[in-house]
């Protein structure tokens, strides 16, 4: 049962990292952008990601442990490439909703993983509830890259 409750614990503070990584992308996308609604959607994104982190991290601690409170390394070197083509490629809002794009969907990966692994049905009731509102916010960054609104 320990062992259990550890990889759920491990997998649980994984998916923390994931949202934080989510949020701190969407962040920065929202300050790169000058096309005032993709900055809403972005913004909206991050607040969403800021939301499940803590209930996430709600979760870690009822199991006992310590959550995390971070994103991961390679969130970071993501954020900050951002911020460098952006420096290159100013005006691009299409390339930063890329960027932003390619961090949901991998967070989306990183959820449908968690998801086929064995927990208790409330703490997966939460993470399919927040894996379908992550999916909702990824088609609306997807719908907006491409459009010529600036």
């Amino acid at each position: 049962m320990a062992n259990a409750q550890g990889q759920l614990v491990f997998t649980l503070n994984h998916l923390i990292e994931v949202g934080k990584d989510g949020e701190l992308t969407c962040m920065t996308g929202a300050r790169e952008v000058y096309d005032a609604e993709m900055r809403s959607i972005l913004t909206g994104t991050a607040e969403t990601c800021r939301n499940s982190v803590t209930e996430l991290q709600a979760l870690v601690s009822s199991l006992g442990a310590v959550p995390r409170d971070r994103g991961s390394m390679a969130g970071t070197m993501h954020r900050g490439w951002m911020e460098v083509m952006h420096i290159i490629a100013p005006h691009n809002d299409d390339a930063v909703l890329q960027w932003c794009e390619r961090e949901e969907e991998a967070a989306r990966r990183e959820y449908r993983s968690a998801l086929t692994k064995d927990m208790p049905e409330q703490i997966r009731s939460v993470l399919l509830r927040q894996y379908e509102v992550m999916q909702k916010y990824h088609e609306r960054i997807h719908a907006m890259r491409g459009m010529q609104i600036h």
